[in-house]
């Protein structure tokens, strides 16, 4: 932190040293004091202002509610006295004696509609008001029941008489805004009789009282009952006369824990009102009187604007002469800092100047008119191998190679033309090497006339070696090219060739000065050109690399299988802006193909044909074998009491049985040699398809005096084979296994699921063996092992069809060898999904 402060703290010092910041910082600073003390004073104004209008709503609050008090007071002594009328007590009730005491009465109750007296039945008895006496009214509507002695006061209804709440009849309609407050007496006359008198208070009479009291006030007031009802109203609040406030504070929170208040919020006619309330002490009556806060605001601003002029003027004032007095100081402070800018720039150009000369790349130097050095830079040293100090007083010519100076001469000669005069010059450096410098020379004028010379030379030999080593480059490109022994064509964009190499040329037949610059597919035929086009609008478009192969007219006038690679070639920002097209000449190649494809052909036209000779032949053969065995057969049983003769047909038998199983086989081998033998693929379970097999051959392991140990797996052995054929391998190899397995030995079959989930088959017997060299080559047709050439083996085709038949199924069989005795051979099928069955021709 202390790394940071420090720099932060000298920058503040620096801005507070400028008598203008200073300036400011007192005028802002008086401004802000200004401004502070109008808006104390007329915060404090308006504190003020805001209590006196609360203490005014308190007072008319109080005035309000004590006349309206007393109005009703005075109406309830009314009542009283009537009822006390001897007119109004009478045994026998006389209703029109009893009008003429009400409306003596009304004389001096100005602020009455009217007086009546009902019975319990709700029956009107007699009314100052026309068309009310004899009617039946709503009793609950005027206000609660009252009992002898006691009054009551009801909420606003509507109309001018009791007509607006008879029972019978039609209720007589009233303006809008026109009704009255009943005020209940209950007394009794002579009789006993409890009767009502009803007083009709005139709510425009309290609305007057409140109109001439609040008429110079910005005040609002509303008499309301105790449940919130407006009875009575002044001004904008005539309107809501009978409607219900209880959702304001006064009722919701103040009454009747507080029978009087003062606040600010919620009122009758807004949410932002001044309101002051005051609860009637002896009758459920409530005086509000409230102002729009905005009102009050308004008020205030309108009384406080002398203030608020006077406040802004001072401040604007103080502004103002704080700017005056900045502007002086900050043009004299501005004249003072641009003297002290340029002092200093003029100082950092004569500093950077020498760092510039001291540190710039090239070779700077000046001479007199005559060539001679007096000033040089650090670089002299790499210009000649000398050191600085010895420059001053050289001539800039004898510095060069000889070969160069001539271009010095004229670079250095005061009649030449104005402007910048360039040359390369050849030095020798310190080691001995020549190096090629470019330099540029200006001409220095006093008066009109040449005094000397300013230049630089830039060391380009580095350029000049690498441009060397381009050309080099390049040519060897060229060369390259030229003797590359395929044709080669470059052409641009427009499709037009701009590059061919003489193989091209010799290939196509014309020379390179007859086709630059032309299209080449204008060059091609039809359909080579077509080959042509389509490649190279995908390689300039999309770029990349691509080959072709077409006929290509050849320039002796043949076509020829001509196999075309195209690469696009793009400049130093990614854009293509050609294609490269080298030609392979492949006709000798398609023409080996050719003939390949045709001996191929030949050759398995001959297999197909010396496979159904073999089928023919074997289906030929059956025919007489049948006969054969069965007059051999016939033989053997017509001739077993001879027994010599017997014996002839049974050795006739035999060789015909051993004759029957070789034609089987052959017919075996062309069936799977040939498109005529199918397979029938199903998922079965191999463990179903071995056991059938082995017994089958429970009799010759009986004949053999050889044990059959089957070890097949309790989980099933899924695989999907043809189970015909399938059951072919399994007795071919098992029948091998019985025909070389010594008596007494025994045959194990082992079936499990390997950790591929291939299933797997092993039958091992205890027999001589197999030669290690021969375990491959006794799968092959008509081969026997040496160990079984003394004529215990068969026709050599046994197991020749078993790896067939595995082999289109998917699997493998091979043999190995047991340690000690025997061999064992192993099936193998893949693991397969669940499909379904359908023929799968033998490929």
């Amino acid at each position: 932190m202390a790394v940071f402060r420090q720099p932060l703290l000298g920058g503040l010092r620096s801005w507070l040293s400028h008598t203008s910041h200073l300036v400011l910082i007192g005028g802002g600073l008086a401004t802000l004091l200004t401004l502070a003390a109008v808006v104390a004073l007329a915060v404090n104004d308006f504190r003020a202002t805001r209590a006196n209008s609360q203490t005014h709503a308190a007072m008319l609050a109080r005035v309000l509610e004590d006349q309206a008090t007393r109005t009703v007071d005075t109406a309830e002594l009314a009542l009283e006295a009537l009822s006390s009328s001897p007119a109004l007590n009478a045994a026998s009730s006389d209703p029109r004696g009893m009008a003429d005491a009400l409306n003596q009465a009304l004389v001096g109750l100005s602020f009455l509609r009217g007086l009546a007296v009902v019975d319990t039945g709700g029956r009107v008895v007699a009314s100052t008001l026309e068309g009310d006496a004899e009617i039946f009214v709503d009793l609950p509507l005027l206000g609660p029941r009252v009992i002898p002695g006691q009054s009551a006061l009801g909420g606003l209804l509507a109309g001018r008489s009791l007509q607006s709440i008879r029972l019978r009849g039609t209720p007589a309609q009233a303006p809008k805004g026109v009704g009255y407050i009943p005020l209940l007496y209950g007394y009794s006359n002579e009789t006993g009789h409890v009767l009502t008198l009803v007083a009709l208070i005139n709510p425009d009479a309290l609305s007057n009282f409140q109109n001439l009291a609040l008429e110079s006030d910005p005040f609002e007031s509303v008499v309301t009952s105790y449940d919130g009802q407006i009875l009575a109203s002044s001004g904008a609040a005539a309107s809501l006369a009978g409607a219900s406030v209880r959702h304001i504070p006064v009722f919701s929170q103040y009454l009747p824990k507080q029978e009087h208040a003062t606040y600010l919020g919620q009122g009758v006619l807004g949410t932002q009102q001044i309101l002051s309330f005051r609860a009637s002490g002896t009758k459920p009556l409530v005086v509000i009187v409230e102002e729009s806060y905005s009102t009050a605001v308004w008020q205030w601003f309108t009384d406080a604007r002398a203030l608020l002029g006077i406040g802004t003027t001072l401040t604007l004032v103080v502004l103002g002469l704080t700017f005056a007095v900045w502007r002086g100081v900050r043009t004299r402070e501005s004249a003072q800092q641009a003297v002290l800018v340029a002092q200093t720039r003029i100082a950092q150009n004569e500093r950077e100047l020498t760092v510039l000369m001291r540190s710039v790349q090239e070779l700077i130097f000046r001479t007199d008119v005559r060539g001679v050095i007096t000033y040089v830079n650090a670089h002299w040293t790499a210009f000649s191998g000398r050191d600085v100090s010895g420059a001053v007083g050289q001539r800039l010519q004898d510095r060069v190679e000889p070969q160069s100076r001539q271009h010095v001469f004229k670079a250095l000669d005061p009649g030449a033309d104005e402007g910048v005069r360039m040359c390369e010059v050849v030095v020798r450096g310190a080691d001995g090497r020549e190096l090629l410098f470019q330099m540029a020379v200006v001409p220095l004028r006093l008066d009109g006339r040449v005094v000397g010379f300013a230049g630089s030379a830039v060391d380009v030999t580095d350029r000049w070696e690498a441009q060397q080593q381009v050309q080099a480059q390049l040519a060897f490109q060229d060369l390259l090219l030229e003797t590359n022994p395929l044709p080669v064509s470059v052409i641009d964009e427009r499709g037009c060739l701009v590059r061919v190499n003489r193989a091209w040329e010799e290939y196509k037949g014309c020379t390179r000065d007859s086709v630059m610059g032309r299209e080449l597919c204008s060059l091609l035929p039809a359909d080579e050109a077509k080959v042509h086009d389509a490649a190279n609008v995908q390689l300039l478009r999309f770029g990349g690399r691509t080959h072709v192969e077409t006929k290509v007219l050849h320039a002796d006038g043949s076509r020829r299988d001509t196999r075309i690679a195209k690469a696009a070639i793009a400049d130093e920002h990614g854009r293509v802006t050609g294609v490269l097209s080298i030609l392979m000449d492949v006709s000798e190649f398609r023409e080996a193909e050719r003939a390949t494809q045709e001996a191929r052909s030949a050759a398995e036209e001959a297999s197909r044909s010396k496979s159904e000779f073999v089928a023919n032949m074997s289906h030929e053969l059956r025919t007489p074998l049948q006969s054969i065995l069965g007059f051999a057969e016939l033989g053997m049983m017509r001739g077993k009491a001879t027994p010599k003769l017997a014996g002839m047909f049974e050795d006739i038998h035999s060789a015909g049985q051993r004759m029957l199983t070789l034609v089987n086989d052959l017919l075996d081998v062309s069936k799977l040699e040939s498109t005529v033998g199918t397979f029938h693929m199903e998922r079965i379970d191999l463990r179903g398809i071995v056991r059938p097999v082995i017994q089958e051959l429970e009799p010759l392991l009986a004949r053999s005096h050889l044990m059959m140990d089957v070890r097949l797996s309790g989980l099933p052995l899924i695989a999907k084979a043809d189970p015909v054929r399938f059951q072919q391998v399994i007795r071919n190899v098992v029948a091998n296994a019985i025909k070389f397995s010594p008596p007494g030995s025994t045959i194990t079959l082992e079936g499990y699921i390997d950790s591929k989930g291939q299933a797997n088959l092993v039958i091992r017997d205890e027999g001589p063996g197999i030669p290690d060299a021969e375990l491959d080559r006794i799968f092959e047709a008509f081969v026997q092992s040496s160990k079984t050439k003394d004529g215990s083996g068969g026709t050599g085709l046994g197991l020749a069809i078993c790896r067939k038949i595995v082999e289109a199924m998917g699997g493998q069989i091979y043999a190995l060898n047991i340690p000690g005795s025997g061999a064992a051979f192993y099936i193998v099928l893949p693991a397969r999904g669940q499909s379904e069955t359908m023929p799968a021709p033998l490929e």
